[in-house]
């Protein structure tokens, strides 16, 4: 980063010399803080020129996200091992680190700004009628534009993917792999001990303080019966929280800054950053992976893996390589002109969480959101890492509920929280990063003049309705073709709607009535006329008011040789080819009940244990540390 640069740094100083001193100590500070940050010593360098020069590897990892920055720095710990990790994005920003204007990321080339497919019933409230699906185009991927909430889902998820014939993967298997990436916030009990871990790259905490908001969205969960809880990482899922996130000191720890950044000059391992893989390269008549086609700085290079080839992509972009490369639906395949190489369901049984968002306001005189405390917040942030800017706080509180039965041990419905003071539309347009209908759009940033507006998630958790991926041409630069359904089946709209009406009911706890939050609706033409109480208003503003909470998965779904879905095997192995693994999102059977982030670094934490396995360099199987 130009901060970085002593020689520009120089320069930029020099040319505000006439602005007196005091103003060039100030700049040279503010420069001098940025570069601590998110200079590019913390990173990677960009391994380019050591590729042209040795394009060949034993491993090859594409994909520097939340998968595969793990999988490259665990297999790079094999020190005869040469490893490249393939990005197509490059260094994260101060934007990307400090944790609270995660949003605003959405609207920068850091995100790859993926849209669903228009559907009828679903997304009314874009302006294309189809969904926005943010992913990060940057070392760290999602994890470096994400809210940063550290959730695993529930224990059932995992031994259902067990039970349908994935060995290895109960929540028993999978547990070490949560501990050993993690480095809880504070010394482990016999009780934290039994969930969490610590020395791990990742570290997991509870920031400290707690924002008024904060304590009375617990309660008002309280007085609707959830059980408030320090973490819903442990024993019960079930309840109301101050989530853990993924930050410490207040900064956030993506997978680059925890995993890639320790091991930046570590001699076997090598990142190239600003390259799009295009294709995965075959060995001459035969189904064996020879390594992989990268674009870089326009020009087409070929590197080559001794051993193999592992696509962290994600869940949009993995589907989208392997299918470039011949690895999918054979009639779709045929048709865009693609050769197969091997007929699997790739880009099928697509998964996401989403959600539908609802509203309440009070009055209120704040001027949290002045220039001023902007400013004041920027500096206080860049110097010290304190300030508003710092942490998540206040939209921190996430609920898990079965809106059927009570007493279940796994939730249908998560709730989120999103805290918004007058006027924030000066620094982030909620709406507007959601390219929102002009209808919505101006009807938000009406209320929010001065208005404390609080806009609580209904997430479905269990979808029974499955997408899918295409492509649309084989011209790798094209988008993919993503088509959500998002409630195609109806048990999907009535468990939402039902989340929604347990929202409802805050309007009526002590806590929401103390401070006079009252339940606000958008004016939307398309539910204009309907009773707001009824079924068909909830349902109508269920289909207009959709979004996704950015947790799309199981597009190379894992699964015994008797599953017709699968693309990869309990081992992570593609079906049909030899070198070729699969760690992310897209691997998961099935969603898990609750935000992603952790469970895929669990999924690479697991895989790069299966290769070294393979391979005959996992020493200790069962991981005695943990």
């Amino acid at each position: 980063m130009w901060a970085c640069d002593a020689g520009l740094t120089s320069t930029i100083v020099e040319s505000y010399a006439g602005a007196g001193p005091l103003f060039v100590n100030t700049l040279q500070t503010f420069l001098a803080a940025h570069c601590a940050l998110v200079g590019d010593h913390l990173w990677p360098a960009d391994a380019k020129e050591e590729v042209l020069r040795d394009p060949y590897y034993d491993f090859i990892v594409v994909g520097a996200g939340s998968g595969g920055a793990v999988v490259a720095n665990r297999l790079s710990e094999v020190p005869e091992w040469r490893v490249l990790l393939v990005e197509a994005g490059g260094n994260p920003t101060l934007g990307t680190e400090s944790p609270q204007i995660f949003y605003a990321n959405l609207k920068t080339k850091l995100n790859w700004d993926y849209k669903t497919e228009p559907q009828p019933g679903a997304c009314g409230a874009y302006k294309t009628k189809g969904c926005s699906w943010p992913r990060g185009k940057v070392l760290g991927g999602s994890s470096s534009i994400n809210a940063m909430f550290y959730v695993r889902g529930n224990k059932e998820d995992y031994n259902e993917w067990a039970a349908a014939g994935n060995t290895g993967w109960s929540y028993n298997d999978v547990l070490p792999y949560f501990k050993k990436s993690e480095n809880f916030y504070k010394p482990l009990t016999p009780e934290t001990a039994e969930h969490h871990g610590s020395g791990g790259y990742l570290h997991v905490e509870h920031t400290e303080d707690v924002a008024d908001i904060e304590n009375l969205l617990l309660q008002a969960n309280a007085e609707l019966g959830l059980e408030i809880t320090d973490d819903i990482n442990g024993a019960r899922q079930l309840g109301v929280t101050r989530a853990l996130t993924t930050t410490k000191d207040g900064v956030r720890q993506s997978t680059a800054r925890a995993f890639l950044s320790p091991i930046r000059d570590r001699p076997n391992f090598h990142v190239l950053k600003d390259a799009l893989a295009t294709k995965i390269l075959f060995k001459p008549n035969t189904n064996e992976v020879a390594g992989i086609l990268v674009n870089k700085d326009g020009k087409d290079i070929e590197i080559y893996a001794r051993k193999e080839v592992i696509v962290s992509a994600g869940a949009i972009n993995t589907p989208q390589l392997l299918m470039l490369s011949g690895i999918g639906p054979k009639q779709h395949l045929e048709k865009i002109g693609i050769e197969v190489k091997s007929d699997l369901p790739v880009g099928e049984n697509l998964q996401d969480h989403p959600f539908v968002a609802m509203m309440f306001t009070t009055k209120s005189d704040s001027d949290l959101a002045s220039l001023p405390n902007i400013v004041g917040g920027v500096s206080q942030y860049l110097l010290h890492q304190k300030g508003p800017l710092a942490d998540l706080s206040p939209h921190r509180i996430v609920g898990f509920t079965n809106t059927l039965d009570p007493k279940a041990t796994f939730p249908d419905v998560q709730t989120h929280y999103v805290v918004m003071v007058p006027n924030l539309t000066n620094i982030v347009d909620y709406f507007a990063i959601h390219d929102s209908s002009q209808e919505v759009q101006e009807q938000f940033q009406e209320i929010i003049k001065d208005n404390f507006v609080l806009i609580p998630y209904s997430v479905l958790l269990k979808p029974n309705s499955k997408g899918r991926i295409l492509l649309k041409t084989k011209d790798p630069r094209d988008k993919p073709l993503i088509y959500a359904n998002y409630f195609d089946d109806p048990e999907d709209l009535k468990t939402i709607i039902r989340g929604m009406r347990f929202i409802a009911k805050f309007r009526d706890t002590k806590s929401f009535q103390s401070i006079g939050l009252k339940l606000r609706w958008f004016e939307l033409e398309a539910c204009k006329g309907l009773d707001e109480e009824s079924d068909e208003f909830y349902e109508c503003m269920a289909r207009q008011m959709t979004f996704s909470l950015y947790h799309p998965t199981s597009t190379a779904k894992m699964g015994p040789e008797s599953d017709s879905l699968a693309v990869v095997d309990p081992e992570l192995r593609v079906r049909g080819v030899r070198g070729l693994r699969v760690m992310d999102a897209s691997v998961m059977p099935s969603i898990v009940r609750g935000n992603t982030n952790a469970p895929v670094i669990m999924i690479a934490e697991r895989g790069a244990d299966l290769v070294k396995k393979h391979w005959g360099k996992l020493e200790r199987v069962n991981h005695s540390e943990l």
